[in-house]
């Protein structure tokens, strides 16, 4: 018996039937290899830029599962990469806080990320090394995100702060060291102006007043001290001096704009200047009067400009005076030496004056 026609058509369609399916699975298996060799290629090369980077870089999945860690890790930890499973268990990093306790697994970088959503976390801690020896480490972490947006995992920088805590912590010796000497300096002034002063037997107060300057000085030196040294805010410095003196009734407003360290200590003697005169002399003198300090910062293609006015006003009708003393020195021919700027100063019916405007040094402006 011979097939018909129709058999034969029919048998043909079949083969053809089927070598469609098996070209689309042998295409499906080649693409898949193509995607996997891709994949590959890419977990090689993100290894080989992890390794460049000169600090340690911990991956971790979704679930907080720690897939790789990079050389650095093992060679700064002294220990291989912990392939932890979960965010629970990262407490096999041993590390510690800076009062001693240990850090727990939720408090990590890592965990914070994945397990409370945070889109950037950062710690300092002690770390104790496969040896046993500790260092001070700071590690930051970031979400990793695929193409729509959605977080697949975690990422941390491991960054060796061993010598920068040490150097920190050398420089606040120093610091303390050298803040103790300007004052006892300043202390031995003050008896030799003092003991001076007595042996020509002038008035107390004119002793009263020296000292006053000299604790104001001091004063600032020591707050300066006790920062960077070489900036601070202008703010700063105006609140420190003037809030003591004038108990609430000086407002205080403007940007928040560095200085140098030398002018911020010229600042802080003009500022007393000022606020003890408006005391014995000015709106301050009285129950309802009030100052005003402010300033602004502007900035044009040629330079910066600070503007710095105190107002007083509510007090008495000022008088101007027919001689300059210590104080008039120090609020304008001194403090125009030291910010190469210019004063101004106006004796208005409404209240005393005084309007600096100077070149600016500072880095950075926000308003508080």
């Amino acid at each position: 018996m011979t097939d018909t026609p129709s058999e034969d058509a029919g048998l043909r369609e079949e083969i053809s039937r089927l070598q469609a399916a098996l070209d689309l699975h042998t295409s499906e298996r080649n693409a898949d290899k193509a995607i996997s060799r891709q994949s590959a290629t890419r977990m090689r090369l993100l290894e080989a830029m992890m390794e460049t980077v000169p600090v340690g870089v911990v991956l971790a999945d979704a679930d907080g599962k720690i897939l790789h860690g990079n050389s650095n890790v093992e060679e700064m930890l002294r220990h291989p990469v912990l392939y932890s499973g979960d965010t629970e268990s990262y407490g096999e990093w041993i590390s510690f806080h800076e009062d001693g306790t240990r850090v727990e697994s939720h408090e990590y970088p890592l965990a914070r990320i994945i397990s409370d959503g945070e889109t950037r976390s950062e710690i300092d801690v002690e770390y104790q090394r496969g040896d046993g020896t500790r260092f001070w480490l700071r590690i930051i972490g970031e979400p990793v995100l695929d193409a729509e947006g959605k977080r697949i995992g975690a990422t941390v920088a491991l960054i060796d702060i061993d010598e920068e805590r040490q150097l920190k912590k050398a420089q606040e010796i120093l610091i303390a060291e050298l803040n103790h000497r300007v004052k006892n300096a300043f202390s031995v002034v003050k008896s030799i102006v003092s003991q001076s002063l007595r042996k020509l037997s002038v008035q107390d107060g004119l002793r009263q007043t020296i000292d006053s300057r000299l604790d104001a000085y001091a004063g600032a030196h020591a707050k300066l001290v006790g920062t960077t040294w070489d900036e601070a805010p202008v703010g700063d410095v105006a609140r420190d001096i003037l809030d003591p003196i004038g108990g609430g009734r000086i407002e205080i407003k403007g940007p928040v704009v560095t200085i140098p360290s030398r002018q911020a200590l010229a600042f802080s003697m003009a500022f007393y200047e000022l606020a003890t005169n408006a005391v014995k002399y000015g709106a301050l003198s009285v129950p309802d009067g009030r100052v005003t300090l402010t300033w602004n910062l502007t900035r044009t293609d040629a330079r910066s400009v600070i503007e710095m006015r105190w107002k007083e006003r509510g007090g008495p009708v000022p008088d101007q005076p027919t001689e300059t003393g210590f104080g008039s020195f120090i609020t304008g021919r001194a403090l125009q030496m030291e910010t190469g700027g210019r004063v101004t100063t106006t004796f208005p019916e409404e209240g005393y004056e005084w309007h600096l405007e100077m070149p600016a040094e500072e880095k950075e402006e926000k308003f508080t």
